[in-house]
């Protein structure tokens, strides 16, 4: 048996909860508000190989910050609407899941999209 070959990369999950989908509902009030319970869509996040240990706090330490300008953009472009970012905000507006196995399931090459 075969089995698929894995990426030298770590994911992390990004759950938003109802209280990143408040900020941007006060944001729009005239578009269709956003619930999380709703929602079934998210952002994945690939990080460093075997990055996951026991503290989030320590092993996101470089990257929570990214990840919430990156989901708050996906919301709204003007930054002058963003909170104050703390780690403390980042985990009452999200849960993360996190795996330190990626396997790539595809015989299609990988290939990285730049916005910039």
């Amino acid at each position: 048996m075969k089995l698929p070959p894995t990426i030298n990369r770590s994911l992390i999950l990004i759950v938003p909860k109802q209280p990143f989908y408040d900020w941007s509902n006060a944001l729009f009030p005239d578009m269709e508000k956003q619930q999380a319970s709703e929602e079934s869509d998210y952002n994945s996040y690939l990080l460093e190989d075997e990055l996951f240990l026991d503290d989030p706090k320590k092993e996101l330490a470089k990257y929570w910050k990214s990840i919430f300008i990156n989901e708050l953009f996906g919301q709204c472009i003007d930054e002058s609407t963003y909170p104050k970012l703390s780690w403390k905000l980042f985990n009452e507006w999200f849960d993360f899941y996190k795996s330190s196995i990626v396997s790539d399931l595809t015989s299609q090459p990988l290939y990285i999209q730049d916005d910039e």
